[in-house]
């Protein structure tokens, strides 16, 4: 994979095909506008966002960044389709810096994913996330 600048037109392709567990968490927390309303504010906003493309088809695979709440706290997220399956080790290598400098900017980091995301829940334990009962 290779990280591409954002640009509508992919972001709505990830939106439109999203892992279930993605959608679920979509869905519930933005609701039935959300095809809308998140390339719009992902367009205007300056927080940092990351958009990954499949090498060999070109064809977007995952996106997410960190969403700075205020008070050094920051609420990181990612959407994936299930391409982004078959790139797992080179997602998690590519993320690595994105965690180090969010662990630099924030004293805190969280994310709300659906219980059942288990795959979301794999990714960021190897970051230092944890997941109580």
């Amino acid at each position: 994979m290779y990280r591409k600048h954002k640009n509508v037109k992919d972001i709505k392709y990830i939106l439109k095909h999203l892992r279930p567990e993605d959608l679920h968490e979509v869905k519930m927390q933005r609701g039935k506008n959300y095809l809308k309303e998140i390339p719009k504010e992902i367009m205007e906003s300056n927080h940092h966002f990351v958009l990954g493309i499949e090498k060999k088809t070109n064809i977007p695979a995952v996106m997410g960044g960190c969403v700075d709440a205020g008070d050094g706290v920051g609420i990181v997220w990612l959407l994936s389709t299930p391409k982004v399956l078959k790139h797992q080790i080179c997602l998690l290598k590519n993320l690595k810096k994105d965690i180090q400098e969010f662990d630099e900017k924030y004293w805190l980091t969280f994310n709300m994913l659906y219980k059942e995301n288990e795959i979301a829940k794999h990714w960021l334990k190897k970051y230092g996330y944890r997941f109580p009962k």
